[in-house]
């Protein structure tokens, strides 16, 4: 974990410093982002960006879900659109990579450890306020559909198996822009449940449904950003 963060951290320095060079003036603020030569804002745009998922669960019946953190991977795409030069809105399109160790089995004396991965197809939509030249505050809704599940190495039917398909929440987080490359944190609180009420699961631990277990995420990123 320490040295994916000095990666990270070494590739910001290393873009922005790149970036510098091949512009006259050095590096660009956070309220600078294209240029100053399209939109008043200075705030529109689109880039790619990926990272670290650090990834648990929470709620009150988590009991039989093992909770401590996994790490994964988040990729995807983000458009920004610039309103002035404080406030603008940025919507993503990721993939994220998700998962948990639970307790599974049906039967007397069933119990087993076993890990799930879960893929999300995830669509943030977020308020972005500069708040210094290269530092601004992201907060805004979040709707995610699970796409696919996996235990050990086998695919799962999601609903088959229990699982809700839709989850949905909030997002907030940190950013710091330094010319085209982004190095941000982030929190993504759920509101939907993992697991349907009243829904049937055959390979997952059966007291599971109706059960208060959220996603629990937290997401490093880097991203690189192009002008309009």
């Amino acid at each position: 974990m320490k040295k994916t963060l000095l990666f990270l951290l070494f590739a910001v320095t290393g873009s922005t410093a790149a970036f510098a060079q091949a512009r006259p003036g050095g590096s660009l603020s956070s309220k600078d982002y294209t240029g100053g030569g399209v939109t008043d804002s200075r705030n529109t745009g689109f880039g790619i960006k990926g990272g670290i998922n650090v990834n648990s669960l929470r709620g009150d019946d988590v009991q039989n879900v093992t909770r401590d953190a996994r790490n994964d991977f988040h990729t995807g795409v983000y458009g920004q659109f610039g309103f002035n030069e404080f406030a603008s809105v940025q919507a993503e399109l990721l993939y994220s990579r998700q998962g948990f160790d639970a307790n599974t089995g049906v039967g007397a004396g069933a119990a087993t450890q076993q890990r799930y991965r879960m893929d999300y197809i995830t669509v943030p939509v977020m308020f972005v306020g500069n708040v210094t030249e290269t530092l601004s505050f992201h907060v805004g809704p979040q709707v995610s559909l699970l796409t696919n599940i996996r235990r050990g190495s086998e695919d799962l039917d999601i609903s088959a198996n229990g699982f809700n398909s839709l989850d949905y929440g909030g997002v907030g987080g940190v950013e710091a822009r330094l010319g085209p490359a982004r190095l941000g944190a982030r929190y993504n609180l759920s509101l939907g449940k993992l697991f349907e009420d009243g829904g049937s699961s055959t390979t997952i631990n059966p007291n599971f449904s109706n059960a208060k277990i959220y996603n629990n995420l937290f997401q490093i990123y880097l991203g690189i950003g192009f002008t309009q």
